[in-house]
């Protein structure tokens, strides 16, 4: 979960920074992440919530107190481009990781075709909205 984190966060971050007109090198952002694992029925919901400063500081090369920069709110187009960077950048470390297999026009979680673990069950289950045990 770390690494998908990782990689949400730098989009966003760089993303800020760019639109501040600066570089990583001379301004850097803030956020505050909650890792929720459960929906509100106690499905298996596994999502981010981020509270991100709207601005960056710049670094103060003097060692004087550093400066904010409040950038603009993110355009609709923005935010699509965000979404869609996010997600090619976390399906290619799926992928990487071995756990997202790629055909031509769909996406496929990779997993065992045998499995006698009963939680695996249980966690298909439970992303798929499904009554697992019980009616």
């Amino acid at each position: 979960m770390g690494w998908v984190l990782g990689i949400v966060y730098r989009v966003i971050a760089t993303h800020l920074i760019k639109k501040a007109g600066f570089t990583k090198k001379t301004a850097q952002t803030g956020a505050v992440t909650l890792i929720q694992r459960f929906g509100s029925a106690l499905n298996l919901n596994i999502h981010f919530h981020m509270l991100f400063l709207d601005g960056v500081y710049l670094d103060s090369a003097t060692g004087s107190a550093s400066r904010f920069c409040w950038v603009k709110a993110p355009t609709s187009a923005e935010l699509t481009q965000l979404a869609h960077t996010i997600a090619q950048r976390i399906g290619r470390f799926l992928e990487r990781q071995g756990l997202l297999e790629r055909d031509a026009e769909n996406s496929y979680l990779a997993s065992d075709a045998v499995d006698e673990d009963p939680m695996t069950q249980l966690l298909g289950y439970s992303i798929t909205y499904r009554i697992a045990v019980g009616s």
